[in-house]
């Protein structure tokens, strides 16, 4: 279906994706990861034909139909969902029809939205459009940019169950690694140092375990090979040293015998240095490694005085003429962990801005300690200032000097390149490591976290995990990240549907009802 044979992409002088090669073939459905920036991004948009490549061979059959889903999707805002859908097919009938139904309800979007102007939607509702439109293009191959970002876990499981029925290939970005054990059945990793990709015909998380494997196994190799090294170096020394002293001794009383039997010793020694020499030069070499600095997400909580509980009780929130949500009752005793779920819509961003004061409740009642100290991780990244850097805004909290900061900031993974560009021109994660950078020199001491591994790389997610576990204070977090919210154990845990707002003892009922759901919309979609 498509050959890809030592491509190479160039940005000037920086190499972005260095001399791959791979085949694909119907039913290969690919884990394309790797840090961000390492080309993920630009290789999907070489093989969609959205950008051109510096070298190498591309290779696709002529009847190879593609469909591509970016990052960021997007058509004239004034365009009705409906035109956007039926530009899938040449010709649209009942049966199109039905089957867009289908999707709809799949991604959990009322029927009233095809009628609807794609400018009127949120980010969210977009992505399922687009990736609903994407779908009914019945291709050959799908490449798909990061589509798990903007889904609620209702429309990512549905996703995820329908993608596995296909008999296509895909070519998948996605930092959700359920998501991508359940879809993929190969991974192409593009290497951040060498910019070349290596190839597994493993699971995802295999694939990662296998990874960590090998390169501890080569990590141990290299340290004992430069052990060998150097005992091979000091043994050769030993014997120049020792024929040195030998060729040069002298005996007292002209002892021939004794002279010669030196010098034939030092002349062995000078001998097996050489040999040892030679082993050395033809040693293979095994490279250390190479390791990325490890980033660390740390944030520190500090409580200096009043209270740092949080109750709310019989809360209705929302819009004075619009939206509503609720009632719910919660009760975040300091140090508390509590995960939010729902679908998109369903109004879990206003129920942490209404925690924060952000949006005042509609009725119910609120009560914040007096010594809680927020911290906000809104979606969008609302609370970062676009237009000043990152060094700006850092500086207009804390009384400490560029260089200070500049450290600060290259202990959270943002670059002096970075810190010095407008927060708007940052990606995504780097906007997230700003945000914990500032929490920690700010000390908050109760983090709000709405979808905080979005956009967020492995190691970053790991390191974001990790800071979690180490923090001291409360959590409040709105996830739709499977493995996360296992990884972090909430220990309080909400669903919101159009019903309510209740709490569950977990969230393993919700998703397992989500799964049945999912199944049998899939199951509507046979022949």
């Amino acid at each position: 279906m498509l050959r890809v044979i030592k491509l190479s992409k160039y940005f000037g002088d920086h190499v972005v994706l260095n001399k791959i090669s791979f085949n694909l073939e119907r039913g290969n459905k690919v884990a394309l990861t790797g840090f961000n920036g390492s080309g993920k991004t630009t290789l999907l948009r070489i093989l969609a034909g959205e950008e051109s490549y510096s070298n190498g061979v591309l290779q696709a059959r002529d009847d190879t139909k593609i469909a591509y889903v970016p990052q960021d999707p997007h058509a004239q805002s004034n365009v009705l969902v409906k035109d956007i859908l039926a530009s899938a097919t040449d010709a649209p009938d009942d049966a199109f029809w039905r089957k867009v139904s289908v999707f709809l309800a799949g991604f959990m979007l009322p029927e009233q939205v095809l009628e609807q102007r794609i400018g009127s939607l949120s980010s969210g509702q977009k992505t399922k459009v687009f990736l609903a439109q994407m779908l009914l293009q019945d291709a050959d191959l799908l490449l798909l940019d990061e589509p798990t970002n903007n889904l609620d876990l209702p429309a990512l499981i549905w996703l995820e169950d329908y993608l596995q029925t296909l008999d296509i290939a895909c070519i998948i970005v996605s930092h959700d690694r359920a998501f991508l054990d359940a879809v993929s059945n190969k991974v192409f990793e593009i290497d951040w140092h060498t910019h070349e990709l290596h190839v597994s015909n493993a699971r995802y998380s295999d694939y990662l375990a296998e990874r960590a494997k090998e390169h501890a196994r080569l990590t141990h190799e290299h340290e004992l090979q430069q052990e060998e090294l150097g005992r091979l170096k000091q043994l050769a020394v030993y014997k120049q040293e020792r024929g040195r002293a030998g060729s040069s001794w002298k005996t007292s009383d002209n002892d021939k015998m004794l002279q010669g039997f030196k010098q034939n010793r030092a002349g062995k020694s000078f001998h097996e240095a050489k040999i040892t020499y030679r082993r050395i030069k033809r040693m293979d070499f095994i490279a250390k490694p190479q390791e990325r600095r490890t980033l660390s997400l740390a944030v520190d909580a500090v409580v200096e005085s009043g209270t740092t509980d949080i109750v709310c009780k019989d809360i209705i929130c929302g819009y004075e003429h619009g939206f509503s949500v609720g009632p719910f009752s919660l009760d975040a005793r300091y140090g508390r962990r509590i995960c939010i779920v729902g679908p998109n819509g369903s109004g879990k961003t206003t129920i942490l801005k209404t925690i924060t004061g952000m949006v005042p409740p509609k009725s119910g009642e609120r009560h914040i300690g007096s010594g809680v100290r927020f911290g906000n991780f809104m979606q969008e990244h609302e609370s970062l200032p676009k237009d000043k850097t990152a060094i700006g805004f850092l500086r207009a909290h804390i009384d400490a000097d560029r260089e200070l900061i500049q450290n600060h900031l290259l202990h959270f993974g943002i670059s002096e390149v970075a810190a010095g560009v407008p927060i708007k021109a940052l990606s995504p994660g780097n906007r997230a490591r700003l945000l914990f950078a500032y929490f920690a020199a700010m000390q908050v001491n109760t983090l709000i976290l709405d979808e905080p591994t979005n956009h967020l790389d492995v190691e970053a997610t790991a390191a974001l995990e990790e800071a979690l576990r180490q923090f001291s204070g409360t959590i409040i977090a709105v996830s739709h990240d499977r493995r996360f919210v296992e990884a972090m154990q909430f220990d309080g845990h909400y669903v919101v549907t159009d019903a309510g707002v209740d709490a569950v003892a977990d969230i393993t009922q919700y998703v397992d009802a989500m799964e049945r759901r999912a199944k049998k919309l899939v199951r509507m979609l046979k022949p």
